[in-house]
């Protein structure tokens, strides 16, 4: 088949980044700075902390959003210092970097994360990543919870290329899959854990990914 793939696009959280700094983020940077504010213990301000974010609920773009919260617990830190501070714990997944150095020879690529663009920013920096990509797409900065259709068709537009000409990759079988599939777009589900049956669509990590997309020129990582 003649291949029309120009533009590869991937999920950061789970796919390029290990997702223990999200985690972080919220239920020990946050609290942490709140326990101190308040002059409380840590544990108790997790708990109160927590209960502020299941109050906004998933289903508000103000519960993805750290300079929201940080206004919001009146925190008097930036979310620019905060997330400095915490660089030495963005982890790369070992097959990133060679991955993409592989891919970018023959591809244009772009990020395409559900997080606000600050987080995406700040974790580009890591082992200068941002170098690989030539756009970011947050689901966040367009006003959506997470990767829809809209999304992705925003995100063709953007980068003026068909749905078909697009190849995407995440971690998330619901959005990072299923979703792009129903309009065209070639997509790959990373089931780094072996979550799932394996089906045409599954690569368990990115060198397989690679090998997928320039076949013949095998990478070992």
């Amino acid at each position: 088949a003649f291949n029309m793939r120009q533009v590869i696009s991937f999920d950061l959280d789970g796919t390029l980044i290990k997702p223990d700094f999200n985690y972080l983020v919220w239920y020990e940077m946050v609290p942490k700075l709140y326990a101190k504010k308040q002059g409380i213990e840590f544990e108790e301000a997790k708990r109160l902390v927590k209960k502020e974010y299941d109050r906004i609920g998933e289903n508000d773009l103000r519960w993805y959003r750290l300079d929201y919260w940080l206004e919001h617990l009146k925190l008097n830190k930036s979310q620019e210092e905060i997330l400095e501070k915490y660089m030495d714990k963005i982890i790369l997944y070992p097959d990133v970097l060679p991955s993409l150095n592989h891919l970018k020879r023959k591809y244009k690529l772009v990020i395409a994360s559900g997080m606000s663009e600050d987080f995406i920013c700040i974790k580009l920096k890591k082992n200068n990543l941002s170098q690989f990509f030539s756009h970011i797409f947050s689901a966040i900065s367009l006003g959506l919870i997470k990767k829809e259709k809209s999304f992705y068709l925003a995100m063709c537009r953007s980068l003026n290329v068909k749905p078909a000409e697009l190849v995407h990759v995440g971690d998330h079988y619901e959005v990072d899959y299923l979703v792009p599939r129903k309009i065209g777009i070639e997509a790959y589900f990373l089931d780094r854990e072996n979550q799932r049956k394996k089906e045409a669509g599954t690569v368990n990590n990115l060198e397989e990914f690679t090998n997928q997309m320039i076949p013949g020129e095998s990478i070992s990582i």
